[in-house]
Order: C-alpha cells, then sequence, then structure tokens
C-alpha cells in the first residue's frame, strides 16, 4: 500500500484546520455584526423622568398629578422611555396661572421650553409641543413643532393687524397728451385700505371731462373704469405722510377732432382702450385722525395705442367705397386732485 509523503499529510491537515477555525469565527462574527445593524436600525430608547415643580407650581395636587400623567404620555407617544424616578434625563414641569392663561415651563437636560395655554383644554397640544421639541431639538417657535393636532387656542387665534379703511373721492385737473394737449377736469372714486407702511388702493369711475373747442369740435375724455394699486408711506407712523406706489387700470381714451375734412381727406378722432399702467405719488394728512385729505398725482400710461382712420373724400362720378387709411398713436395722461375720505 502506497503512503503519502509526510509533508502532503501535514498540509492536508493544517488547510482542514484553517477551515474550522474560519467557520468558527464566521459564527461568531456574523451574530454581532446582525446587532451592531439591528442597534443601528432600532433608535436606542431615553429614558424619562417627569416631575412638577411644587415650589414654584400654582396647580392643586390632584392637578399636578394629571399633568405629570399627560406629559408622561407625549414622550411614550414619541418613542421615549418613562420612568417614575431614578432616570437619566429628570424634567421638571411649573404651571404659573393667572385667569384663565397658564404659563407652562418644562426644564430638564434638553433646555428650557415655554408655552402658553389658554385654559386647561389647552394643555395636552401644548405639551405635545414640548415634548416634540425636547426630542427633535427643535426651537417651538414658529412651525417647528406644530402640526393639524397639537395647535393651541391661542396659536389658532391669527394676530391680526388693524388696518385703516376709508371711502373717498377725488376731484382735480389733467392733461392728455396725444395729437395735442388736451387740459381737462377730473374726479374719481375709490377705496384705501392702510397699514402703517402699505395700503391697497381700489379706484372706479375716473374720469377726465371732455373739454370741446366750439369751433373745431376738439376735445378729449379719459376713463380709468378700475382701478388697483398699492402703496408705501414714507412716514409710517406719523401723523402725515408721502407716499408713492403704482398699479394698474382698465380704461378708455378719444381725443381729437370728431371730423376734420381738409384736401380731400376727413379724418375720425382718436380711440382706443385697455389695460394701463398708472404711477402714483402724493401726500397725506391727519393719519391719526378717522378723517383723511390727501393731494395725489398720478400718470396714466397705456399699453395700448389710439387710433384714427382717414378717407379720401370721394368724387361724385367715383362708385368705389372710400379705403380707409388707420393711424396710431400713444398717449398718456398726467392727472393732479385733491382728495377726502373717512
Amino acid at each position: 500500500m502506497a503512503h503519502l509523503p509526510e509533508t502532503a499529510v501535514g498540509h492536508n491537515a493544517r488547510t482542514v484546520l484553517e477551515g474550522a477555525m474560519e467557520s468558527r469565527i464566521v459564527r461568531s462574527i456574523v451574530p454581532c455584526i446582525a446587532c451592531a445593524l439591528m442597534s443601528i436600525a432600532t433608535p436606542a430608547q431615553a429614558e424619562v423622568c417627569i416631575t412638577v415643580d411644587t415650589t414654584r407650581d400654582t396647580f392643586s395636587p390632584s392637578e399636578q398629578a394629571a399633568a405629570v400623567l399627560l406629559m408622561e404620555r407625549q414622550f411614550q407617544q414619541a418613542g421615549e422611555r418613562v420612568l417614575p424616578e431614578g432616570c437619566g434625563s429628570q424634567y421638571s414641569l411649573t404651571h404659573v396661572r393667572l385667569g384663565n392663561t397658564i404659563v407652562v415651563y418644562l426644564d430638564g437636560p434638553g433646555g428650557r421650553r415655554e408655552g402658553i395655554a389658554q385654559g386647561m383644554d389647552d394643555l395636552p397640544a401644548l405639551y405635545n409641543q414640548m415634548a416634540r421639541s425636547i426630542i427633535t431639538g427643535r426651537p417651538m417657535e414658529g412651525f417647528n413643532v406644530l402640526d393639524r393636532t397639537n395647535v393651541t387656542e391661542s396659536q389658532s387665534k391669527a394676530r391680526r393687524v388693524h388696518t385703516d379703511s376709508l371711502w373717498y373721492a377725488r376731484l382735480g385737473y389733467g392733461n392728455l397728451f396725444g395729437d395735442d394737449s388736451y387740459g381737462t377736469p377730473a374726479l374719481g372714486f375709490g377705496y384705501r385700505a392702510e397699514l402703517d407702511a402699505f395700503a391697497i388702493d381700489v379706484s372706479f369711475l375716473n374720469f377726465q371731462f371732455s373739454a370741446d373747442d366750439t369751433y373745431s369740435s376738439r376735445g378729449a375724455t379719459t376713463q380709468s373704469l378700475l382701478k388697483l394699486s398699492g402703496l408705501y408711506f414714507l412716514s409710517p407712523r406719523a401723523n402725515r405722510s408721502a407716499y408713492f406706489g403704482g398699479g394698474l387700470s382698465y380704461g378708455h381714451q378719444s381725443f381729437g377732432s370728431s371730423y376734420n375734412a381738409t384736401n380731400g381727406y376727413y379724418s375720425s378722432g382718436w380711440d382706443g382702450s385697455g389695460l394701463q399702467g398708472e404711477l402714483t405719488a402724493g401726500y397725506e394728512f391727519a393719519r391719526v385722525t378717522t378723517f383723511r385729505m390727501f393731494v395725489q398725482a398720478d400718470a396714466v400710461l397705456p399699453f395700448y395705442e389710439a387710433k384714427s382712420e382717414t378717407y379720401a373724400i370721394p368724387s361724385r362720378t367715383s362708385t368705389a367705397p372710400p379705403v380707409p387709411t388707420t393711424s396710431r398713436r400713444y398717449a398718456p395722461s398726467l392727472i393732479v386732485s385733491v382728495g377726502v375720505g373717512r
């Protein structure tokens, strides 16, 4: 019977031993890796204790006990482990009640959280915000810890800023710059809602009246049927202030001769309508009262051009209808007026 060389036998034995050792190492490492991955995937629970600072708290003992239970519940819902005592994260609750308003403080390793509840029914929502702020590290200001389930009564009431509202009427004089310069009386009406620094102005039925020349029947009429603009006051809190702004309006304009026959041609007047840009500058008086007066200048800048049609006067022997020639002209206007409102 042939015998393997001793060196070959030793080599095979070492191979078997090495394989067994590697198998044991793998079997021992795999559970460790699995535990590590599970510890990474599962967030560690913190141990939290809630107490009441009885030296400063104004609640009755029964109310204090209920407050502790409610706050513990908020931490438990967030995945924290709550213990009655002997934990690493000790938090202290304090309630200061004045009338229906309750100021709540929560002090602990995560810092101080403070909030206001309007009555006892408001406390669970406020506790939820405090616990969420502690766990996430987010501040309680703004919308950092708010959702549709934990809004308190005081937060649900919008803190609205008072506005001054006034209806007004304006009367003044304007100038339309078309094929000529037309001076026209002007009037208008509107509504203005004012904050300290800003205002929204809605005006309507703003007219520049026709001013006809008896001999040539030349005149001009413009209307801004509706205008929406924003205004900014340079001295927001003062009794009187300069302001400026701008907006959009829809209007119509007509100017020039209604009929003009020269050198064998006759022309219609200029006419146009559409959107307009408007720039405003003014000065308002008596802003601390309910009665206001202002002086205002408005520049009306149409986004369209007025049109006029010119026809050749047909001869007595001509049977063909006249073919018109259309001309276009840009015609802005400027208005200065005095207004009163309340």
